[in-house]
């Protein structure tokens, strides 16, 4: 199936459809590839991004290009996300190479500069035939330069989709990056009801499935999935590296490993049959 450039068209889907993608950060073929097979054991769309940490694994250039060619060979779509820009020059690099969606983390700044950052690259974005997600909060656990967690006032999250222009916004509602977390529901639907468009959760690898069942319901349509993801990749190879004399069977057993939280993730957000 073909790659889908334009991240706006599985975002509407799925906020339409109720039901939410798993947004797997990787940075390697290894990570990728078990996230596809995944997708299309569960006949579902699913994300696959990058963080700025991944792309010192490989250029922007170099990650659209391997995942671009998973997805002519899929049998499900498929689309690439910048999780966590952190510059407009980032940005500008993951669009030029052909990634379907963006994420401005623009929480650092004061809310007004963060709605005319976001703006401006909402606007760059969207004429390169892509999607955008602005921030609303942040996550904690230690990831980027924010340590702290900072709770999403719904009035900020409306702004940046009305005056900010972005096409989803991610929301700090409990969830946190790397951890057991629990969603403050009632945040969340207050966030719903005044935003009235799709909405993100990011630190989705703790948050509890009964969580993700009630966030679907709360247009939430795309939840970030990292550190489940290389939990199971670091295990997977400190027991099977063990005597190992080639690293194939290593490497398989490592994209089963990754496979298994893939579909998990993937059944708990109601994306199974999506495709």
């Amino acid at each position: 199936m073909p790659f889908v450039s334009d991240g706006r068209i599985l975002i509407q889907r799925a906020f339409e459809n109720n039901y939410a993608m798993p947004s797997f950060n990787v940075c390697s073929l290894e990570m990728a590839r078990a996230c596809v097979e995944a997708a299309e054991a569960e006949k579902a769309p699913i994300i696959l991004q990058t963080y700025p940490g991944d792309l010192e694994q490989g250029s922007p250039k170099v990650m659209a290009g391997m995942i671009k060619a998973l997805a002519e060979e899929a049998s499900v779509p498929i689309m690439l996300h910048l999780d966590h820009g952190d510059s407009a020059d980032r940005v500008a690099q993951c669009i030029r190479a052909g990634y379907s969606s963006v994420m401005f983390d623009g929480e650092e700044y004061a809310l007004e500069e963060n709605i005319s950052r976001t703006r401006a690259l909402a606007d760059f974005v969207h004429a390169a035939g892509a999607s955008i997600e602005a921030a609303a909060g942040s996550f904690g656990g230690g990831e980027g330069d924010h340590s702290e967690v900072h709770l999403t006032d719904p009035e900020v999250a409306e702004a940046l989709l009305s005056r900010g222009g972005a096409d989803m916004v991610a929301c700090s509602v409990g969830s946190i990056h790397g951890q057991s977390s629990k969603l403050d529901i009632d945040r969340l639907e207050a966030i719903y009801k005044v935003a009235k468009k799709p909405l993100v959760l990011h630190g989705g690898s703790g948050i509890p499935a009964e969580d993700l069942a009630e966030a679907v319901k709360l247009g939430v349509v795309k939840v970030n999935i990292g550190a489940a993801l290389f939990r199971a990749l670091l295990g997977s190879w400190r027991q099977e590296a063990q005597g190992a004399e080639q690293h194939y069977p290593v490497m398989a057993a490592a994209r089963e490993a990754l496979r298994e939280v893939a579909i998990t993730k993937i059944q708990i957000m109601k994306a199974s049959a999506k495709a």
